[in-house]
C-alpha cells in the first residue's frame, strides 16, 4: 500500500474511530471532575494576578486589557501540555513587556497517551496492512492534530470558570484598562474571547441601530453592559458567548435564537420571549425573569448526540437566583438545569424535560410540573409537587398554536405513567 494511501485509510479506519471511542470516556472524566478542575485554574489564575499586581506596584508595568492563554503545541510532544499565560496592556500582541506565567493543562491531553499507544498497537499487529507504511513523524504529526480535542476542554473550562475567577482579589485590585478581555487559542496564532467587559458605557441608540442591521456572525461573543434596551425584537439572532450584564431587556423577544453559553448578570428580563431557542449552557445570575416564556426551547446539558463525539458536552443551563414568578416552560428541554435558590410562583413547567435538575433551596409548592419529566431532581425533603393533569398554562398573545402540540405530547407521557399520581419528593 502507498504511504499517503495508508495513511488516509489509517486516518479513517483506525484514528476517527477510535477518537469517537476515547473522547467519549473522556467527557465524562471531565464532567466528574469540572468543578474540581475550575477551581484548580481560579487559583491560578489568582496567581497570575497577583504577579501583574506586583510589577505594577514596583512601576514595571501599566493597566491591563488583555490575557491570553496559548497552546504550546510542540511540547506535548516532550509530554508537557502547557499554556503561556500572558498579561498585556490595551494594545494586547504590540505590548513590548507582557508579563507572562504558565497553565499546567496536563488534564486535558491525557487521552492522546492512549490514543497513541493504540495507534501503536495497530501498526505492530501480526497482519496489520499498515505495518511498515506509517512512519513515527507522521503518527507525530497525526498527534499534534488531534490535540485540538484537549485544547477545546481548556477552552471550555476557562469559559466557564472566569465569571467567578475575575472575582478574586488580586483581579479586583489590579489597574485595569476601561475593557477586559480573555483568550485562549494557540501561540501565535487563532484565538478565541472566553471573557469581554464592555469600555466606557455605549450610547443606547447607537447600540439599537447596531442590533436592527442583523448582520450575520457580529454579535456573538459580544459584552453588552449598562444599557437600556427594552422592548426589542431579537428574534432569530446568533448571541453565541455574549455577556449581558445590568442591561434592561424587559418585553424583548428572543425566539428562535442562538444564545448558546450566554451570559446574563442582574439583567432585567421581565415578560421576554425565549421561545424556540437554543440557550445550552446559558447561565441566569441574579436576573429577574418574571413572566417569561420558553416554550420549546433546547437547553439540556451534555452533547446533542451522546453515541458521537464532536466537541466538549455543554454544561447544565443555570438559573440559580433568578425570579421565575408567572414563568412559562411548555415542551422544554431542560435536562440537568440549574435552579438552586431561584424565585418561583405560579411557574407552569408543562411537559418539559426536567430529569437531573436541581431545585435545592427553593418553594415549589407553588409550581405547575404537570406531564414532566423529574427522574433523579433534587428538592428539598418534604417537598410537594403537582406533575399529573393539564398544566395551567396561561393564555398568552402569540402561543395559541402550542396548545395542540401540548395535548398530544401530555397524552403520551400520561400513558406512559398511567397510575402514577402526584409525587411526593
Amino acid at each position: 500500500m502507498l504511504v499517503t494511501t495508508a495513511l488516509e485509510h489509517f486516518k479513517q479506519e483506525i484514528v476517527i474511530p477510535l477518537r469517537n471511542r476515547v473522547m467519549l470516556q473522556w467527557e465524562q472524566v471531565y464532567q466528574q471532575n469540572r468543578e474540581r478542575l475550575k477551581e484548580e485554574f481560579i487559583r491560578h489564575f489568582a496567581k497570575q494576578c497577583q504577579l501583574v499586581l506586583d510589577m505594577q506596584n514596583i512601576g514595571e508595568h501599566g493597566a491591563v486589557g488583555h490575557f491570553t492563554y496559548s497552546l504550546l503545541r510542540t511540547q506535548l510532544l516532550e509530554g508537557k501540555a502547557l499554556y503561556l499565560a500572558e498579561a498585556a496592556d490595551e494594545t494586547w500582541l504590540f505590548d513590548p513587556s507582557p508579563i507572562e506565567g504558565a497553565y499546567d493543562a496536563s488534564w486535558a491531553f491525557g487521552y492522546l497517551d492512549i490514543m497513541l499507544a493504540c495507534w501503536k498497537e495497530e501498526l505492530e499487529r501480526p497482519g496489520s496492512s499498515y505495518t511498515g507504511s506509517i512512519a513515527q513523524p507522521e503518527l507525530e504529526r497525526l498527534l499534534l492534530r488531534e490535540a485540538e480535542h484537549g485544547h477545546a476542554y481548556v477552552t471550555h473550562l476557562i469559559h466557564q470558570a472566569m465569571p467567578e475567577a475575575v472575582q478574586c482579589e488580586s483581579f479586583i485590585n489590579l489597574e485595569k484598562c476601561p475593557a477586559i478581555e480573555v483568550r485562549v487559542g494557540e501561540y501565535l496564532d487563532v484565538s478565541e474571547s472566553v471573557y469581554k467587559t464592555g469600555a466606557e458605557p455605549a450610547d443606547e441608540a447607537e447600540i439599537r441601530k447596531w442590533l436592527a442591521e442583523r448582520t450575520e456572525e457580529v454579535y456573538g461573543y459580544a459584552a453588552l453592559e449598562h444599557l437600556d434596551l427594552a422592548g426589542g425584537d431579537y428574534s432569530g439572532m446568533d448571541f453565541r458567548f455574549s455577556a449581558f450584564r445590568d442591561v434592561a431587556l424587559g418585553g424583548s423577544q428572543f425566539e428562535n435564537s442562538n444564545l448558546v453559553n450566554t451570559v446574563w448578570e442582574q439583567c432585567d428580563l421581565t415578560d421576554t420571549r425565549w421561545n424556540g431557542s437554543q440557550m445550552y449552557g446559558a447561565r441566569f445570575r441574579n436576573c429577574r425573569m418574571v413572566g417569561a416564556l420558553f416554550h420549546g426551547i433546547e437547553a439540556r446539558k451534555g452533547m446533542p448526540n451522546p453515541e458521537i463525539w464532536d466537541a466538549p458536552g455543554f454544561n447544565p443551563v443555570s438559573f440559580a437566583g433568578a425570579d421565575l414568578r408567572e414563568a412559562d416552560f411548555i415542551l422544554a428541554d431542560l435536562q440537568g438545569a440549574d435552579f438552586r435558590e431561584a424565585s418561583f410562583e405560579n411557574t407552569v413547567f408543562g411537559v418539559c424535560n426536567l430529569a437531573d435538575t436541581d431545585f435545592r433551596g427553593t418553594d415549589v409548592s407553588k409550581v405547575d410540573f404537570t406531564g414532566s419529566r423529574l427522574d433523579r431532581a433534587q428538592m428539598d425533603l418534604g417537598t410537594s409537587c403537582r406533575i399529573l393533569d393539564r398544566p395551567a398554562i396561561r393564555i398568552r398573545e402569540g402561543i395559541d398554536h402550542m396548545a395542540g402540540m401540548m395535548d398530544q405530547q401530555l397524552a403520551q407521557l400520561l400513558e406512559k405513567s398511567s397510575g402514577q399520581g402526584g409525587k411526593l419528593v
